[in-house]
Order: structure tokens, then C-alpha cells, then sequence
């Protein structure tokens, strides 16, 4: 785990495995996305750690809550893993919720193929409400495009966007040939983050970028996703 802001912590992030947030108030902190859980040992017959490293960093944070950014394998198999064992309000967008709620594993990893369980949403966000953690409050942001129901989480007053697989640093974005994903929704996504003042960027995927200027690299994703996406 390591700390890359003042109460914002980073951890797993690596090879399949998202990246995995943790805003920390000190009484009750919130984790965004739980990486692949055991997913990975299921499909490849390793050893993975990211299982204790999630389980650890929940307990010793005193996380309560569990911000999903979208449905995929890579970013819920972590809180499927562990459901039965942690005592967190698990959210997501209400698009989101319906396809975790059912299970609908085609949905949830259509890459690996595995089989998902039902995974219980305690609480659903739609765009304009608010999470409110310490001296952060983000602003919730219907971003569809990579799946129906992604959302993205913008804090006004520290220019922080974690945008899941939205959108990339060095003009990267996600991709849009999954079930509900979207080429033209997601350069409308794109379009609406890149007139955002971002300082710091918590991607899904890839590693983190803090800047004290605004950051170019979202305005820089939406003019490659024009070129690349517009004629899908």
C-alpha cells in the first residue's frame, strides 16, 4: 500500500488486477474498486496475495464502505471474494447494481469466462449525488461507454478525478467492444471529463498522475478516442 496524497492511499494495480483506492478519514474510509480477488488463482493456479493484501488493508483502515466503479471481474472479483467475511456497504450505479445484484456472469467477466456470484449492493449513485469522505467530497458522474452503468467520481476543490476505465493517462481510454459498452457514449463520457480542471488523475488502470498544473492527458484521450472511435 502506498500513500500518494494527503489520506489517499494505492494499492494492487498490477498485470490483471486494477487499481485499488483508498480515501482514509480516519473513522471511516471508503475503498474504490477490490481488484480481481481470487479470480486470478482460479484462472491461472497461482498464488496470488491480492486476497490478504485487500482483506489486510480493510482491516486496517477501517474501511465501511466499497465504491464500485463498474461491474467487471478485474475490478469487483476482490469484494465477491470476501463478500461473507467484511461488513461494508458495497456500492455501485444503479445501471451497475442490476447486473451485480443477478450475477450475470457473462456481463461481469466476459474476457476469463468465470463463474459470478450475486453480489449484494447496499446503496446505488447516480449522477449529481455526493460522497462525502473527511475533507474530500466527490461528485458522482455517469461516464457510460466501457460498461452501461460506469461512473466516475470528481472532487471540485482538489481537482481529483478517479475516472475507473473511463479514461487513461497518456491519452489512453477504455475500451468499448464488452457487452453494454459504447463508442459513441464514451466519447461523450471523454468530452464531458476533459472540460474538468484534473490535477490528479486515479485511473483504473495504469499508474496514478499528480500534477500541480492541469493535467493534459483526458483532454488528450477524448481527441484520440475522436480519431479512433467516430465511425463506430
Amino acid at each position: 500500500m502506498k500513500q500518494i496524497l494527503t489520506d489517499v492511499y494505492w494499492l494492487l494495480g498490477q498485470g490483471f488486477d486494477c487499481n485499488v483506492f483508498i480515501i482514509d478519514s480516519r473513522q471511516e474510509s471508503i475503498m474504490i474498486d477490490t481488484g480481481a480477488g481470487s479470480v486470478l488463482n482460479q484462472r491461472f493456479s497461482t498464488a496470488s496475495s491480492n486476497i490478504e493484501t485487500l482483506k489486510r488493508a480493510i482491516d486496517t483502515k477501517r474501511i465501511k464502505h466499497i465504491f464500485l466503479t463498474h461491474g467487471h471481474i478485474d475490478h469487483i472479483g476482490g469484494i465477491l471474494s470476501l463478500q461473507s467475511e467484511v461488513d461494508c456497504m458495497i456500492s455501485a450505479s444503479s445501471e451497475e447494481a442490476l447486473q451485480l445484484s443477478s450475477g450475470n456472469s457473462p456481463y461481469l467477466d466476459p474476457i476469463m469466462n468465470s463463474t459470478c456470484s450475486p453480489l449484494k449492493i447496499t446503496k446505488k449513485y447516480d449522477e449529481g449525488d455526493t460522497i462525502a469522505v473527511g475533507d474530500y467530497n466527490f461528485q458522482v458522474f455517469e461516464t457510460p461507454g466501457h460498461t452501461k452503468g460506469s461512473l466516475s467520481l470528481y472532487e471540485p476543490e482538489k481537482k481529483i478525478l478517479i475516472s475507473g476505465d473511463t479514461v487513461f493517462p497518456q491519452g489512453s481510454f477504455g475500451r468499448t467492444d464488452l457487452p453494454s459498452g459504447s463508442s459513441s457514449e464514451l466519447l461523450k463520457s471523454l468530452e464531458r471529463l476533459s472540460n474538468l480542471e484534473i490535477h490528479v488523475l486515479l485511473p483504473g488502470h495504469m499508474p496514478p498522475v499528480i500534477s500541480q498544473s492541469p493535467l493534459n492527458s483526458v483532454k488528450d484521450s477524448f481527441r484520440n478516442a475522436q480519431m479512433m472511435l467516430s465511425y463506430y
